[in-house]
């Protein structure tokens, strides 16, 4: 066995199918994995600018970021209980009400010929909205991942520099290292993926608000998070919102508003796809546009919504799994090639 596994190959395909056998195994942690990654990202950056410009110590740094984030979390939790929840139901209803409207409306009309393509457009963004508001719903379970994942963060920003002087000293083809490496890779794609993902959200509802209230359309607050949540969803959710806000324009206003909303879809798409995805990942690596978007669609095949967010992240592991296992190939400077 051992003789087998002396084989660089051999051993690098056992701890790779080790490593994917432990992402399903713990799958159901990945949400405390999202939350420890950000908390700690966070915790890290502001700890170390307070010690290198002001030479606060690290400890008191990052415990004078977390006396903050627990002031602001409690100030908004006190706000939305008091303003923000007791609006959630008409907000959900708001949102029913305008769907709803707009299927009648694409079946009284008989779209594209009888088909209902349209019907399942409008259909796949109101189920796409309604994952991620469900997700969001379930506060109590994801309270816990977040206060799980911040206790964390902070004892893993504490020692860092002791957990990165282990890993060091560790062989770099050993089997802790190259796992250890792996779910590093793991932890860099969730912070690509946030990042850019806030980013587009934040970008998208900016640019769409004006257009919203130049229309005058109805219920623009559950619109609104109509847009943000479906900002979140890569690369599909833009089309899917400017789709179901263009058909909702044309209900209320009729052509020019199909207009504006697909003019407006086109230019937050070539946003998203030429300035803001190349500018946050092209320090990280670079993918053809057409790989991205087929891993979208296969990943959202398999895995439904969570494909959405899956895809990037796997091709991001994978290349750089990849890029590691090339760099270990390398021979030594001065060293004869094989």
């Amino acid at each position: 066995m051992r003789a087998y596994f002396n084989d660089r190959n051999r051993r690098r395909m056992f701890l790779l199918a080790l490593f994917l056998v432990l992402l399903w195994v713990f799958r159901h942690l990945a949400v405390l994995l999202v939350f420890f990654v950000l908390f700690e990202r966070s915790l890290g950056t502001g700890a170390r600018f307070l010690r290198d410009r002001w030479r606060v110590p690290l400890a008191v740094g990052v415990l004078a970021q977390v006396l903050l984030a627990l002031a602001a979390v409690t100030g908004l939790a006190a706000f939305g209980v008091a303003q923000v929840l007791p609006r959630v139901p008409s907000i959900q209803h708001d949102l029913q009400a305008q769907f709803q409207h707009l299927l009648s409306w694409v079946r009284e009309h008989h779209l594209l010929g009888g088909h209902v393509d349209a019907e399942q457009a409008v259909e796949r963004g109101q189920h796409y909205a309604g994952s991620v508001l469900t997700f969001v719903a379930a506060t109590g379970r994801n309270l816990v991942y977040a206060l799980l994942g911040l206790i964390l963060a902070v004892v893993y920003t504490l020692e860092q520099r002791d957990l990165e002087a282990w890993y060091d000293a560790l062989p770099a083809d050993s089997p802790p290292s190259i796992l250890l490496g792996y779910f590093g890779h793991v932890c860099e794609a969730i912070t690509i993926t946030a990042k850019l993902q806030v980013v587009v959200a934040v970008v998208n509802t900016l640019i769409t608000l004006p257009v919203l209230l130049a229309l005058g359309l109805p219920s623009i607050p559950a619109l609104l998070v109509f847009m943000v949540v479906l900002g979140l969803i890569p690369v599909v959710g833009g089309f899917v919102s400017g789709g179901v806000l263009a058909a909702l324009a044309y209900v209320h206003k009729g052509p020019v508003g199909v207009v504006v909303f697909l003019v407006s879809t086109f230019v937050l798409h070539k946003i998203e796809s030429y300035y803001l995805t190349p500018k946050l990942t092209a320090r990280h690596i670079k993918l053809p546009g057409f790989v991205i978007i087929t891993s979208l669609l296969l990943f959202e095949h398999v895995f439904g919504l969570a494909g959405l967010f899956l895809s990037f992240p796997a091709l991001y592991v994978a290349a750089k799994i990849k890029e590691g296992n090339a760099r270990i190939d390398e021979p030594p400077e001065g060293a004869p090639a094989q």
